[in-house]
């Protein structure tokens, strides 16, 4: 929450590359109503776009040297912003009002679109403002199963779909076209394991990490041991888990790798409320990983 007492519901870290061998950092907040932007985080903050709707989850991505940010409402669309221009712009007429988004084979794809909740978006070739004709399309994932796609990444040549919160699922997306010998195609990964939410997902090393209704997840080990209780990346802590957070905000927890110091850290709110004000760590220098948790009344408390 930021001084003025506006929920601050996301950051994010825009770079853009310059002319001259120089690169220029960009803070970028969705705070209330508004889209904000600083080069210096604990500096001066202006609005790039008013008028939103507030609380609701946002995603960040950099494609073509624009900044892409969607959200959860079903009232604002897809914008972006090239850096320079005083506001954002939407992204394109013909952008479906997707959550979220990753780049990935020169596309952007997208996905979370309310009335389609199971099918997945991209873009044309090099260009995120294009969504109909040339090399965009969309491509269906296990429609009314009775989940929707909650989370996508680009992952070792790859495009991860997850799908919860319900039956729950992840997919492959394999391939580098829309069409041609090498065209993508969807190939089912698991049934029974899954995601819930685009930013608890990321990379440590060479392995995938997510949170999902059940508990936390190595995708490495998902493909091991399926669904079983020893592919839980957080089995040390999954009473913890289960019993003493707020499932009904699990899918607004955020996570990150910590890569300096060897941690993968999610944000989640404990069950007596709706504000993240727990952090679960692994820390994955040590063979089996250790878990912690860093809260508000326990800065470092070993959770196993």
């Amino acid at each position: 929450e930021s001084s003025s007492g506006v929920s601050v519901q996301g950051l994010y870290d825009y770079w853009l590359q310059g002319v001259a061998g120089s690169e220029t950092q960009n803070y970028i907040a969705y705070a209330g109503t508004q889209l904000l932007k600083s080069t210096n985080v604990s500096g001066t903050w202006s609005a790039i776009k008013t008028g939103l709707e507030s609380g609701k989850e946002p995603c960040f991505e950099t494609f073509k040297a624009l900044m892409i940010w969607a959200s959860t409402s079903l009232v604002d669309v897809p914008q972006s912003w090239d850096g320079s221009s005083p506001t954002t712009q939407n992204l394109g007429a013909s952008a479906p009002r997707f959550a979220f988004m990753a780049k990935h084979k020169n596309l952007l794809f997208a996905a979370g679109v309310a009335t389609t909740p199971s099918r997945l978006y991209f873009s044309d070739t090099l260009d995120p403002t294009v969504w109909t004709g040339g090399a965009s399309g969309s491509i269906d994932i296990d429609p009314d199963d009775g989940d929707r796609i909650v989370a996508i990444v680009s992952h070792k040549n790859e495009l991860i779909v997850f799908k919860g919160p319900n039956r729950l699922s992840v997919h492959r997306i394999t391939g580098s076209s829309p069409s041609g010998s090498d065209a993508f195609a969807r190939v089912p990964f698991v049934a029974g394991v899954g995601g819930i939410g685009q930013n608890g997902t990321f990379r440590i090393n060479d392995d995938l990490v997510f949170p999902s209704p059940r508990g936390l997840h190595s995708l490495a080990a998902t493909a091991a041991f399926g669904d079983y209780v020893e592919a839980f990346l957080a089995r040390p802590i999954l009473t913890l888990f289960q019993d003493q957070l707020n499932h009904s905000v699990l899918n607004q927890a955020w996570g990150c790798n910590y890569q300096a110091r060897g941690l993968a850290v999610w944000t989640f709110a404990l069950a007596t409320g709706t504000a993240k004000n727990v952090c679960l760590v692994y820390d994955y220098r040590f063979q089996p990983g250790r878990w912690a948790t860093w809260g508000l009344n326990t800065p470092y408390v070993n959770a196993q």
